[in-house]
């Protein structure tokens, strides 16, 4: 089902079409990253240009693509930083293959939520996501957000910026749980926006 969904309509963001899905979910270990990761590749050959955003601090989307998180100089957290959207938006991207992009995380995304970071402070702090993706939505079609296992400052960006949701859950009581609240917090995002 999830192919079939990427083949369907785009939905409009910005200045460019792109369809922009989060995908979710407060606990840890239930498949978020390998969705994000199978679902960007099939995308992509199937022809969608497709950005891969990793929110979560650990990097495990440029691990799994094999993007040599050594390597990795600037990300997302300096893209949802920047005073304004930049023309560098565009150097913090890694290529992957054919169709797929992946704007990943650095240690800098960590600090963030923290009391310390720099994004709880800003005015704007919930929109940051979408303003860094605005640069960014004319070179792609589909844009996948690989989110933390938490729910906070990261996490409603990501809500923030898509249109559409993925929730992964495994089928055991305590996961159902977890997916229940997701849920209620994305409805509760929704209805405050």
């Amino acid at each position: 089902r999830s192919i079939i969904l990427l083949c369907g309509t785009m939905t409009q963001r910005g200045i460019s079409t792109v369809r922009t899905l989060a995908i979710v979910n407060q606990k840890g270990g239930c498949g978020k990253t390998t969705t994000a990761i199978n679902l960007g590749a099939v995308a992509a050959a199937r022809g969608l240009r497709t950005l891969l955003v990793d929110m979560d601090p650990q990097g495990h989307g440029a691990a799994g693509l094999g993007v040599p998180a050594d390597r990795i100089e600037a990300g997302v957290a300096e893209a949802m930083l920047a005073s304004q959207p930049d023309a560098e938006a565009g150097s913090r991207l890694w290529p992957v293959s054919r169709n797929l992009s992946l704007l990943p995380s650095t240690v800098m995304l960590a600090l963030q939520e923290s009391p310390e970071g720099e994004l709880g402070r800003l005015a704007d702090r919930d929109r940051r996501l979408t303003r860094a993706l605005e640069v960014l939505a004319p070179q792609f079609d589909l844009c996948l957000i690989d989110c933390p296992p938490s729910i906070g400052l990261l996490t409603f960006n990501a809500l923030r910026a898509s249109a559409e949701a993925i929730v992964p859950v495994e089928t055991g009581y305590f996961a159902m749980q977890g997916a229940h609240r997701q849920r209620q917090t994305i409805e509760a995002l929704v209805h405050r926006l």
